[in-house]
């Protein structure tokens, strides 16, 4: 299944901003909303693939801080994982 997450950093101003905008985008309903089920979904649930365009990025990185960077940090490591390119992220400004 392929999914494609669009999150708009002009919105996004926190953590829990974050995930509320992940579940939404990638219509997954029972998405946990924490660091540990953006993981298991990353790997484990969506075959792929799986695009993530973050837009206005810059502005959730002000705003949301560290956290921004554990966040994509979660992602990075996903990406790593599974090891195959089926997980994209863009980040624009």
């Amino acid at each position: 299944m392929a999914m494609t997450v669009h999150l708009d950093g002009d919105v996004i101003e926190s953590e829990a901003g974050f995930h509320t905008a992940f579940r939404d985008a990638s219509g997954v309903a029972w998405y946990g909303g924490n660091l540990d089920a953006l993981f298991d979904l990353l790997v484990g649930v969506v075959s792929g693939p799986i695009n993530i365009i973050w837009i206005n990025a810059a502005r959730s990185r002000a705003t949301i801080g560290e956290r921004f960077d554990r966040l994509l940090t979660v992602i990075f490591d996903a990406i790593a994982y599974r090891g195959d390119g089926s997980i994209n992220l863009r980040l624009e400004s």
